[in-house]
């Protein structure tokens, strides 16, 4: 990037170097609050009779919905990094082969907290957990790949 002393101003917006880091700062808040929501969850449907469990869930809720909303700019800079290209090739599309589905249901999964609440049946809170678990293996799975990019394997 040329310094703006030699009369040209930087262009953020082709400055892939700022949309890497970027990204990088965007991905890990999400991350780590939805695999915090999903810790929660399962200790509150473990132990549904602690008198914590209420506040485990409410805990779990409110984790997902931000890790969800925090996952919109962890996208829109991922896709400013490759340069709008949605699939790729390589790692790159081994990365998107994980994030697309993991993003989409965590937004999902999201929407439907935010719809139910802390109301869902024990049954329906089950399947609920059940797709959180594949949320966080497709998450960690894109987050290894997005990984082996920065390394160039």
């Amino acid at each position: 990037m040329k310094s703006s002393r030699s009369g040209t101003k930087p262009n953020i917006a082709m400055d892939s170097l700022f949309w890497e880091r970027l990204h990088g700062g965007a991905t890990h808040f999400p991350i780590a609050l939805v695999l915090a929501s999903a810790f929660f969850d399962a200790a509150a449907f473990l132990r549904p009779r602690l008198p914590e469990a209420g506040g485990l869930r409410a805990t779990g809720r409110w984790l997902l919905l931000l890790g969800a909303a925090g996952s919109l700019g962890a996208v829109f800079s991922g896709l400013a990094l490759s340069k709008w290209v949605v699939w790729g090739t390589g790692t790159l599309l081994r990365h998107h082969l994980f994030v697309w589905p993991a993003f989409a249901l965590v937004v999902g999964l999201a929407a439907w907290r935010l719809v139910i609440g802390n109301r869902a049946s024990r049954r329906a809170f089950a399947i609920y957990l059940l797709a959180m678990a594949l949320a966080c293996a497709l998450i960690s799975a894109a987050g290894f790949f997005g990984g082996e990019m920065l390394l160039g394997n």
